[in-house]
């Protein structure tokens, strides 16, 4: 505002900017270091190529930065592969940070020596070396017998994914303003064991493997969600675990069900989730049916069944999953174009399997679909249904009913 634009008295160049192609990409203006006001009426973007025919250094940077592309595009084509990895790596050198006031980067405050929260601490506090950037004394503090937090929190994780609920139900909140648990003597007995070398009896040695196991052993674990009146009653919440709480699938089990009913699933395991080609994760979308573990979790193109049912955000720690029931996850069943293609395919499938009748290719589809025979109310229903209809197209409904249904979605 306080000077004549460069270019015709009107415009002011920002630089020069490399963008990929089909992806996404911007140029941030602002007043930072400035001391009145910054106002952008408009921005042009041009290409390189559309510069005025006269400006030969120009277009002359531009042929050769097409031959240098050129020449990355082959090498990378006929170069050797190698596996890229993200590793932890020390500074070359080690020293104590800053306080960074108000979170700035740009104000800094007093030095913060390396250290320990004392508050969380039983007993001496670990110490660290002037040589050392502290990563593995913290590490051997976080996994340490002394230290009865991790154990606690990871059995609790571990008991909540595999009944629901766990036994400090604020999964993510261990302090003064989480919960307290139900069974505070059952929550140090499994920690106490996971820590325990597996040389003893019992131990697990941190084996996650192993503490899963004793848990489905129990008889905790085996009982049915139907309670009798008189439990119910006394502990409607179910806090007692005195029945097992009634599960909806999680976004990866409900995708993965519906593979495996139609056949599509595949069980390759290892190997790469997605194209070395990939630059850049903003509109990706995968056809992929491999198992859910295996898609990628990019932070700017969640997988749409994932996202739609509450899968975890890849940008934070999430130790207990939203679990709601809104109407985009009903229409997703209902529309989307991968739910519909695999009841096709679960219906080529029946199809292809030898039946006597309708009524057993009911059967097998109920089967397949909820693990159950349908009642006698349910085969009047497709009966009626199927009826005047191609073998193809009124299976393919009848298996988009069933994925489309609650039950498909919750475990008893």
């Amino acid at each position: 505002m306080t000077k004549t634009p460069a270019i015709d008295g009107r415009f002011v160049s920002l630089g020069e900017y490399r963008f990929e192609k089909g992806g996404q990409a911007y140029v941030m203006i602002s007043n930072e270091g400035t001391k009145g006001h910054v106002t952008a009426d408009a921005v042009v973007f041009l290409s390189l190529d559309k510069k005025e025919q006269g400006n030969k250094p120009a277009r002359a940077e531009t042929n050769t930065l097409k031959t240098l592309e050129a020449e990355l595009k082959k090498l990378q084509a006929t170069g050797p592969k190698r596996e890229m990895a993200m590793s932890v790596v020390e500074e070359p050198v080690i020293e104590d940070t800053k306080v960074h006031v108000r979170g700035s980067v740009h104000n800094l405050g007093e030095v913060a020596p390396r250290g320990f929260l004392t508050v969380a601490l039983y007993g001496t506090p670990p110490t660290v070396s002037k040589n050392r950037s502290g990563r593995a004394e913290l590490a051997d503090w976080i996994a340490s017998k002394d230290n009865p937090l991790t154990a606690r929190v990871a059995v609790n994780r571990v008991w909540h994914w595999l009944l629901g609920a766990g036994l400090v139900r604020t999964v993510d909140n261990f302090g003064t303003t989480g919960e307290l648990p139900s069974h505070p003597e059952l929550l140090d007995h499994l920690a106490i064991l996971f820590q325990t070398p597996t040389d003893h009896a019992n131990g697990m040695g941190w084996s996650t493997k192993k503490l899963v196991r004793y848990i489905v052993l129990s008889r905790t674990y085996r009982q049915s969600t139907t309670g009798d009146a008189a439990t119910v009653t006394a502990d409607p919440e179910n806090q007692l675990f005195s029945r097992a709480n009634r599960k909806r699938l999680e976004a990866e089990e409900i995708r993965d069900t519906i593979l495996t009913v139609s056949g599509q699933l595949d069980s390759t395991r290892g190997g790469p989730t997605f194209p070395d080609s990939l630059a850049a994760d903003y509109g990706y979308k995968t056809n992929s049916t491999r198992r859910s573990v295996y898609l990628p979790q990019f932070r700017n193109a969640m997988p749409e069944m994932l996202e739609v049912f509450d899968a975890a955000d890849p940008s934070i720690t999430t130790g207990k999953r939203n679990s709601g029931t809104v109407a985009p996850q009903a229409l997703f069943m209902m529309n989307h174009p991968f739910v519909l293609e695999q009841a096709e395919h679960s219906a080529t499938r029946l199809l292809r399997e030898k039946h006597a009748d309708d009524a057993a290719r009911l059967t097998r589809a109920y089967r397949l679909a909820l693990g159950r025979d349908p009642t006698q109310g349910e085969r009047k229903v497709a009966e009626r249904f199927l009826k005047g209809k191609s073998d193809r197209d009124g299976w393919t409904a009848v298996f988009h009913a069933l994925f489309a249904s609650a039950e498909f979605r919750y475990v008893n």
